[in-house]
């Protein structure tokens, strides 16, 4: 009876355990995909809003020009971000619709809250309103608005691109869990767009400042908060979008998130095993401040030197250069004729220094790449281009940047921004994804990868490569015994020896659970595998200290050696074949696959 009682209780213990450690590792792990989502979002809108306010600013200049061509003709040439906008619409002093991309009746938009403070204002740069039915986008939209000055300074009008609320949200709950609330929120604490459910929504009314509190309080006590919207538990992160005042919110429910740790809990209360959480995001948190454009004067010049002012506050390298033609009209360089400061820091040159220069001359990639014949075509079909490039040049040499060519009259605006941070945030996320978190081996896909490399190789160069399967004995009843965190001591520790038992250029594999693989390229003779499979079960068969246990756990290792024209599914299967062979033949040892070259060898001593 009392010893029942204290295997009951220890029992109970271990079990009490377990369910906390699962506990808290279902809920950082919510949290983390929540937040990696959140910022991801908040990047997309950043950018979506960047591309909007790059066009209106583009109209802008070229209106208080006089050179604004026809707003269809501008879409048309892919100059107006029509992928998320409705509609482009440009109204003059007193309200009235004056050019749009719409076909249906022009407008008069003067009671409009956005043209009241624009009118009003003259320090306003750029305003994004709330959800509105607008009959010239078809539909409702978000309108997003800039004002237009005459030559004396005073109000000329509004430009105004009405963004589809869809474009905000729709194409990041693609990889979210169909209960999970995603939703663009501004600082007046007003949805612009809200998605749940495959249902986009917005104008909901929410307090900011209390939302970011319990984000917070969320992180901090790792417990969901009902959601004042349609009052389910839920977990809430918060990233605000750079450059605007937006917030992207990522809000889990909390129940489908936990699912997984419930089917675990119900899995180790029932003596079963359980299941994982899946929520999945990529990306970056940005903060910034929104680009102040100075007010428009009298004269041209002050109008010319808001310009520039506009140029120096955008986080992009903006160039505006004019064709230079031979006599046969063959475009053969292009001449810098206004930039900010960012553009003449690439070249290593002041403003003052780029301006009327040749960009050839300067950059000679720019003409060994191909990139004039692209600057030819956007100025011929009146449509935008983009390429990300690494830099070949001295001062900026190995830096990625995207390039975005804008055509303009007999000429381009080459906007350029550096994408290096961006680039180099992708690689390590693929690496991330390929590691095993546990033993910081590759994991399944890393294998994957690698053995196809391996095998297309060994094929081409006529080397030799041998493949290992190895597999853990009695590893279920160790992890039943000591528990989880015993057995995570135990894989670890295998990891370690299997690592100092191979070359430096060999390649060690965790597959999931107790199974590892071996890569060896350039294996050499098969007496040379043998000796180094005998070094690894020896190694292994060691006993391994957990916590005050001595553990034993020996391996059961299956070896291939690539045969000439061997397809990877085969010498898989054959290493896979042999390691059960050696479960087969008392554990503790290894087989070769091929029973007609290294047959039947003796099983190395186990202490």
């Amino acid at each position: 009876m009392i010893a029942g009682a204290i295997l009951l209780l220890l029992l109970g213990a271990a079990v009490a355990l377990v369910l906390r450690s699962e506990h808290r590792n279902a809920v950082d792990a919510v949290l983390g995909d929540s937040d990696r989502a959140a910022q991801k979002l908040a990047f997309r809108t950043s950018e979506v809003f960047d591309r909007v306010n790059q066009s209106t600013l583009l109209l802008k200049y070229l209106n208080e020009r006089k050179q604004l061509p026809p707003l269809q003709s501008l879409r048309d040439g892919g100059v107006l971000a029509d992928d998320v906008t409705r509609v482009v619409m440009i109204a003059d002093a007193k309200g009235f619709v004056i050019d749009s991309t719409s076909t249906l009746v022009a407008l008069n938009v003067a009671d409009e809250d956005d043209f009241k403070a624009h009118k009003r204002r003259d320090d306003l740069d750029i305003t994004i309103g709330v959800g509105t039915l607008n009959p010239l986008a078809g539909g409702w939209s978000i309108p997003v608005s800039r004002r237009l000055n005459q030559p004396s300074g005073e109000f000329g009008g509004l430009v105004t691109a009405a963004i589809d609320p869809m474009a905000l949200s729709a194409g990041y709950a693609k990889s979210e869990a169909p209960d999970t609330a995603i939703g663009v929120l501004g600082l007046d604490g007003i949805y612009r767009s809200r998605l749940l459910a495959g249902k986009v929504s917005f104008g909901e009314k929410v307090d900011v400042s209390k939302l970011e509190r319990r984000a917070r309080e969320i992180h901090e006590k790792r417990r969901p908060i009902a959601s004042p919207i349609d009052g389910i538990d839920r977990f809430v992160s918060v990233a605000h979008v750079e450059r605007y005042p937006l917030v992207a919110v990522v809000a889990v429910n909390a129940d489908s998130a936990l699912a997984g740790y419930r089917r675990v809990r119900t899995a180790v209360l029932g003596w079963a095993a359980a299941a994982a959480l899946l929520i999945g995001a990529s990306v970056a948190l940005l903060r910034a401040k929104v680009i102040e454009l100075e007010r428009s004067r009298r004269q041209t010049r002050r109008a010319e030197a808001a310009f520039r002012a506009t140029l120096e506050g955008s986080m992009d390298a903006v160039s505006l250069m004019r064709a230079q033609r031979d006599a046969q009209g063959r475009l053969v360089d292009m001449v810098v004729t206004e930039c900010n400061a960012r553009a003449a820091a690439l070249i290593g040159l002041t403003r003052q220094q780029l301006i009327g220069q040749l960009l050839c001359s300067l950059t000679p990639s720019i003409r060994s790449g191909g990139f004039l014949t692209r600057f030819e075509y956007a100025i011929q079909t009146g449509k935008t281009a983009s390429a990300e490039v690494q830099a070949t040049e001295p001062q900026i040499a190995g830096r990625w940047l995207h390039h975005q060519v804008v055509p303009l009259e007999d000429g381009i605006a080459l906007i350029t921004r550096d994408i290096t941070e961006r680039k180099q945030a992708e690689q390590a996320l693929g690496d991330l994804a390929r590691l095993d978190a546990l033993t910081q081996l590759g994991n399944r896909r890393d294998f994957e990868q690698r053995v196809r490399e391996a095998h297309a190789r060994a094929l081409r160069s006529g080397e030799t490569l041998a493949l290992l399967y190895l597999d853990l004995d009695g590893f279920k009843a160790i992890n039943d015994t000591f528990g989880h965190a015993a057995g995570d001591q135990l894989l670890i520790g295998v990891a370690q020896r299997l690592r100092g038992c191979v070359r430096l250029t060999d390649t060690v594999n965790r597959l999931g659970g107790d199974e590892f693989t071996v890569i060896l390229e350039g294996a050499g003779r098969e007496q040379d595998v043998s000796e180094l499979c005998g070094r690894i079960v020896q190694s292994l068969s060691q006993a391994h200290e957990i916590g005050e246990n001595a553990v034993v756990c020996t391996p059961s290792v299956g070896v291939a050696l690539l045969m000439p024209g061997e397809t990877i599914e085969a010498l898989q299967h054959r290493a896979d074949s042999a390691m059960y062979r050696a479960k087969r033949d008392g554990k503790g040892r290894y087989r070769f696959a091929d029973a007609g070259t290294v047959a039947d060898l003796a099983p190395v001593a186990v202490p």
